[in-house]
């Protein structure tokens, strides 16, 4: 590998960076910012209604747990274990 990754994908990916002295300081930084995250909720279109112009209208949403937050798609458990690698 040559360089940072532009994208950090997985789990694994953290460890092997955080265990390569040349990238440990950017991984911990991007490990914090994955633990920042604010994604636990998210809003969701519960109903909308359509004009003669196909444009939405009267749109009516709702804010629901998030079932896939980014830590959940990269392979953690919840934040406590994104918390551990830090």
């Amino acid at each position: 590998m040559k360089g940072y990754p532009k994208h950090i994908a997985t789990k694994q990916d953290f460890i092997n960076l955080l265990d390569m002295p040349d990238f440990k300081e950017q991984a911990l930084k991007d490990l914090e910012a994955l633990y920042e995250l604010e994604d636990d909720t998210i809003e969701r279109v519960v109903s909308s209604s359509i004009d003669e112009k196909g444009n939405m209208t009267d749109i009516v949403t709702e804010i629901i747990p998030n079932p896939l937050p980014m830590y959940k798609r990269m392979g953690f458990k919840d934040k406590d274990e994104v918390a551990a690698l830090l």
